[in-house]
């Protein structure tokens, strides 16, 4: 009979998937095992994840380990060796590479723990029936070239609501300090172009919804990159989108001659600037020529067909509460289609790791271990930027776009980072958190604060307001509170009569539309001539049909 291998994989969210398990269940696919993979999140209750491991009865249990599940599976390690005594437990993944003997410490019954890249240490573990004298394994590993292609047909339909991630290439030419990709371990690998090719083909024939390429700097050489950017611009399935992480400094007048024809959405270009400030980025050992990056970014944006996602790091070396400000201001005034206000984490293995006293950084004992404070932030000015980063991601980056736009373009004066400061002062001075809370909630409390510190925007933030609900909402109700006092079948009315062309159809923008669509339809209607000016190219309405808007004189 068959031993039982199970590949558990723990993700952060259900749409996340854990690539690593794919690689190994293709490298021992043709050895006498039977082979499963079983994947949840770190939200599932641990005993309905016991459970889910005892139906399946494995003799051998392989997990991987990352930052974001690594204490969900140390709770998760005791009550899976007391149910099932005889499994064998095998660990891998990053999370335990650089602290293998303090896992291995807590959790003698381990069998052993994956070093680094695992394909070919696995493969010994699989030849050997997963019996080795050997605690912490490490053999090196295959070509990147030579590891197989992850995913089989029956895979990707079983991942066909999850992103795909995919990597052309492993390492980083780049050294940061805070990133496990910059170990010297970490060689740069590239996947041969072809090979490549062959398997993207797969990804689109199954018209997988979107392609996450994990590959640390996707640009870092250039013929590579463009070569796969140009395949998929012939290869369009209309379907499947791609994220990429770049570096901005790479990018040259070959690449934006490419990138101008990729169809609206359909890449995604995820940009970590982490800092703006020379002494920071040299401290850190991050190779950027600011004013450069931020042309190149600029340039993308206004080709107006990339999603544009920026980073920055709170609690780097050497930038202070003024410092994290001008890196604030630097990357937000871009304006991004996304901005992540991220924080440092101090990962077993990085060289800033080895630094953190030189630096006086104080982090969290367990994983993700966050920073708590440095020489030039105090625990106290950390937590003010989390609470602004909460307000960041509520509000730029989640539903509140127009009225954040208003801010930057009306009230910052280049200086975002203060009003996010004084919001998230407003909103704390009125107990409001902003976990689990609903979007009126929140637009209650913010038109609160533009009544109360700006109140000469109150009309222009109440149109942007209720425009921020007209995009998201899906009915007609609106919150009282930013309602116009125009009434809207009376205005719907108005529009079919002055644009009726038969009993039931009228002309909008060059597009006929049924009447009783028209009136079942979603209507905004402006009241502000600066938001009119500002933000409809001087239309006063506006109709979603079909979730379409579409601008009316």
């Amino acid at each position: 009979m068959k031993p039982t291998v199970l590949l558990l994989g723990i993700n952060a969210k259900f749409i996340h998937s854990t690539v690593s398990l794919y690689y190994l269940k293709q490298i021992i696919a043709s050895f006498h095992y039977n082979v499963s993979i079983f994947e949840t999140t770190i939200n599932n209750h641990l005993q309905e994840t016991i459970n889910s491991i005892l139906a399946i009865k494995p003799d051998i249990c392989c997990i991987a380990v990352y930052i974001w599940n690594a204490q969900y599976i140390k709770n998760l390690l005791p009550l899976l060796h007391a149910r099932l005594p005889q499994c064998k437990i095998i660990l891998g993944g990053p999370q335990v590479s650089y602290t293998s003997n303090d896992w291995l410490k807590q959790f003698p019954f381990i069998d052993c723990i994956i070093y680094g890249a695992g394909e070919k240490s696995f493969e010994y573990l699989a030849n050997h029936q997963f019996c080795t004298h050997e605690k912490i394994l490490h053999y090196p590993n295959y070509h990147f070239n030579d590891i197989p292609f992850p995913y089989t047909s029956d895979d990707l339909k079983n991942l066909a609501n999850h992103y795909i991630y995919y990597e052309s290439s492993r390492g980083c030419p780049f050294s940061c300090s805070y990133c496990i990709s910059s170990r010297e371990d970490q060689k740069l690998q590239f996947k041969d172009i072809q090979k490549a090719y062959d398997e993207l083909d797969v990804l689109l024939q199954h018209k997988v919804r979107m392609v996450k390429f994990v590959d640390r700097t996707f640009n870092c050489n250039p013929t590579h990159s463009r070569a796969l950017f140009t395949y998929l611009l012939d290869h369009n399935n209309y379907h499947t989108r791609f994220h990429f992480e770049i570096h901005p400094d790479l990018l040259f007048d070959e690449d934006f001659e490419i990138l101008k024809h990729v169809p609206p959405q359909y890449f995604q270009f995820e940009i970590g600037i982490q800092s703006v400030h020379e002494t920071t980025l040299h401290a850190i050992q991050r190779k950027m020529n600011w004013e450069k990056a931020r042309e190149n970014i600029r340039k993308l944006i206004d080709l107006q067909n990339i999603h544009i996602h920026l980073d920055m790091i709170c609690g780097l070396p050497y930038e202070d509460m003024e410092g994290v400000k001008e890196s604030f201001n630097a990357i937000v005034n871009l304006k991004p289609h996304y901005f992540q206000m991220g924080f440092l984490k101090i990962l077993p293995g990085t060289d800033i790791n080895t630094k953190k006293h030189e630096y006086g950084i104080e982090h969290e004992d367990t994983p993700p271990y966050m920073i708590i404070k440095n020489k030039w932030l105090s625990q106290e000015e950390m937590q003010l930027l989390h609470n602004i980063e909460r307000v960041v991601d509520s509000l730029y980056n989640h539903h509140f776009k127009t009225t954040s736009l208003m801010f930057a373009d009306f009230i910052a004066k280049d200086n975002l980072f203060s009003i996010y400061s004084q919001i998230a002062a407003f909103f704390q001075k009125h107990s409001f958190t902003l976990y689990a809370k609903g979007w009126d909630s929140i637009a209650s409390v913010l038109l609160e604060f533009i009544k109360q510190h700006y109140p000469e925007h109150t009309r222009l933030a109440t149109d942007c307001l209720r425009w921020d609900w007209f995009v998201k909402s899906n009915n007609k109700w609106v919150p009282r509170f930013i309602r116009s006092s125009g009434n809207p079948n009376t205005i719907k009315e108005m529009i079919i009569q002055q644009n009726r062309i038969s009993k039931q159809e009228l002309s909008l923008n060059k597009k006929i539309i049924p009447v009783l669509k028209m009136q079942r339809s979603q209507i905004f209607i402006a009241e502000s001539d600066h938001f009119v000016h500002w933000h409809m190219d001087n239309h006063r309405y506006a109709v979603k049909l079909d979730g379409q808007v579409l601008l009316i004189d």
